[in-house]
């Protein structure tokens, strides 16, 4: 504008505040800024720097009030211009002819070469209401260029129907909260949803979380457990659903490629060379509601005072090829998932109820274990062989606790605890702390405490030795492998068999965390120097893999390298940490769940941790920790009991907050 630089006095000027067109007159300067009287009848101090146009001819020979009202009629019929004006047509004139222009020459073009200063200031506030085809800048009008124009548009229109979503999202969400029926549209409800179903999963991480928190700001919807009660509410989500799930991907069923697979893979196993068994006592033991047998135990007395032991894996590397879709499949899920309202099988049922399973009574393929024991547990000879066997029972172990006295399990029994004796004297932490089992049974949680009864410690010891023999011949083989490992605690509180349940407990703190790795190393928590899994191949991934180098170091050709190995160990410790973080979350949520059905009640406990302000109790029945607030002073020691009453829980938000019931005892 080469005009500013001249004397201004009497010209009549536009600028912008706050958003808003001012159209003024100059009146004169002060401090190298404009003195000016607006349309408003206002005074007003401007650089010339805030400027939008200014006009050629000077406003002359009005008093104050005759200027003013010249200023609103010039004000006006600059409004009504710039609605006039058809931006679109002007920009499709000029697009690929120039770059920037004048304010003056595209009011030339647009109404004529007689422009005059109302329809270039009309222009001006046109350009500058849009923004879309013109942008203003220094004084000059620039052409955006067709790609720009496309963005703009894109993103205004975007944002409008967000703006949109977001209003009608909002109705939609309050008539949802109070239970009315909304005539919604399936865009609006697909939007909503979506956004608070992300919202829910991921929170702050989520994609659009700034705009689900607009969303139920809008709805007047903010507190924390809203987005989850509203999918409630809209049939998205039960009232317990398990969002883990859904965070992690993780689905019962399988894709039907998968499942197709397995149907074909569980009618062609790879059969092979097989040492008939099927004349063999053999017994599985395991709880009620197991499906998927895959270990099976028989004992036999033989000369000189030996006994041998047979463990019989279910061979489901027969079955289950590398590189498969279900083999693939199954590493990705690292292991069957058994959650209190849900399993999550690793193998599809075709093979693992069904093919695999060693169910009583029916022909099934193994990998026998024979180990040769005498009265003092040592091993005097380990065989391993692909067999074809028959389940003559399968028991539960309430039942086999009824026999432990009677032959031949008084014998295997004996066993079992000798072999866990030794185990102990080489340094192995068993750590017996009862386990809470949690179902639900009609909407109710029902905890039940599982002790280590004496059929458990029979086959937990069994089991154990099958895969300690396992490891030794496969490192013994030089077949590459995966190990399991454990270095020693933390601190070493325990020497020997300990039943106190607080020293347990505090122990089981001190445990240093396990490894897996194709490196042969003690497990320290065992009592043993070399260690893998292989006993529940259908149930675990890892136990599949030394399944399938087992039977290779047997034929000379291992499926693995160890590179092969090392990268699925990785992909393995991926899937299992998932894994064991969904178990350890979805047994906490119901174990809440039951206290919120048994809020206000006393529970026994235990005082496992102390500091000035706060005690840490063991509630003994749902055997979990809780904070205690404590009063200046109270007297209290670890290892204590108390009563502790539930104040506040919330299981979805995992809140929890308990007091001391009484004085401690």
């Amino acid at each position: 504008m080469s005009e500013f630089s001249t004397n201004p006095t009497g010209r009549i000027v536009e600028y912008l505040e706050q958003n808003r067109f001012f159209t003024a007159v100059v009146t004169g300067l002060k401090d190298r800024r404009l003195r000016l009287i607006n349309h408003l009848g206002r005074e007003v101090l401007l650089p010339r720097s805030r400027l939008l146009h200014m006009s050629q001819a000077p406003l002359k020979g009005l008093g104050r009030s005759e200027a003013v009202a010249a200023l609103v009629r010039r004000h006006q019929r600059r409004e009504e211009l710039a609605r006039e004006i058809d931006l679109v047509t002007l920009w499709e004139l000029v697009s690929g002819e120039m770059e920037e222009a004048e304010p003056q020459d595209l009011a030339e073009i647009y109404f004529g070469q007689e422009a005059d200063d109302d329809q270039v200031a009309a222009l001006v506030r046109a350009v500058l209401e849009d923004k879309t085809y013109f942008r203003f800048r220094d004084g000059r009008i620039i052409v955006n260029p067709p790609e720009v124009v496309t963005q703009i548009i894109e993103r205004r229109e975007a944002e409008a129907r967000r703006i949109r979503l977001l209003q009608e999202g909002s109705a939609f969400l309050k008539a949802l909260w109070r239970g009315e029926k909304t005539d919604v549209s399936p865009e609006v409800k697909e939007f909503v949803i979506g956004l608070l179903r992300d919202f829910c999963l991921e929170g702050e991480a989520a994609r659009e979380a700034a705009m689900a928190k607009d969303l139920l700001k809008r709805a007047e919807l903010n507190r924390p457990g809203a987005p989850f009660e509203l999918l409630v509410k809209a049939g998205v989500f039960s009232p317990d659903e398990n969002l883990d799930l859904l965070r992690y991907e993780i689905r019962a069923d399988f894709p039907p490629e998968v499942e197709l697979e397995a149907r074909n893979l569980a009618n062609s196993p790879r059969i092979g060379q097989r040492e008939d068994l099927r004349s063999l006592e053999l017994f599985t033991i395991d709880g009620e509601e197991t499906t998927d047998y895959d270990d099976a135990l028989h004992l036999r007395p033989l000369p000189d005072g030996l006994w041998e032991v047979g463990i019989h894996i279910a061979d489901v590397a027969a079955y289950v090829p590398p590189q498969s879709r279900v083999f693939e499949e199954a590493l990705d899920r690292a292991q069957t998932i058994y959650l209190p309202d849900l399993k999550i099988p690793m193998l599809p049922p075709s093979l693992s109820e069904e093919s695999c399973s060693l169910k009583a009574g029916e022909d099934k393929l193994a990998l026998s274990f024979f180990i040769i024991l005498d009265s003092s547990g040592e091993v005097r000879s380990f065989r391993l062989q692909p067999s074809l066997i028959r389940v003559r029972k399968n028991l539960v172990y309430e039942e086999v606790d009824g026999l432990l006295k009677t032959s031949p399990w008084e014998e295997l029994y004996r066993l079992a605890l000798i072999l866990k004796e030794k185990r102990i004297e080489a340094g192995a932490l068993p750590l017996p702390i009862p386990e809470v089992v949690i179902r639900i049974k009609d909407g109710r949680v029902i905890l039940e405490k599982l002790e280590i009864t004496g059929s458990r410690a029979l086959v937990a010891e069994m089991m154990i030795l099958a895969n300690y023999q396992a490891a030794r011949f496969l490192q013994d083989s030089g077949v590459p492998a995966l190990f399991r490992s454990q270095p020693p605690p933390r601190e070493r509180l325990i020497h020997g068999s300990e039943t106190d349940l607080l020293k347990n407990f505090i122990q089981r703190r001190a445990i240093s965390r396990g490894s897996l790795s194709t490196s042969a190393e003690p497990h320290h928590g065992l009592g043993l120097p070399v260690y893998t899994t292989v006993t529940s191949p259908i149930r675990r991934m890892l136990d599949l893999i030394v399944q399938h180098q087992l039977k290779g170091a047997l034929s000379g050709q291992p499926p693995f390298s160890q590179e092969d190995l090392e990268e699925m160990a990785q992909r393995l410790e991926v899937a299992t940490g998932v894994a064991n973080t969904v178990k350890y979350r979805r047994h906490r949520y119901w174990l809440l769940r039951y206290l919120e059905e048994h809020r206000r009640r006393s529970f026994a406990g235990l005082v496992i941790d102390l500091n000035q302000r706060r005690a840490q109790v063991l509630l003994l029945e749902p055997m979990l920790v809780v904070d205690v607030p404590l009063s200046p002073g109270q007297p209290l020691e670890v290892g204590q009991e108390v009563e502790v009453v539930i104040l506040k829980v919330n299981a979805r938000e995992d809140v929890i907050k308990a007091a001391l019931a009484s004085q401690p005892r």
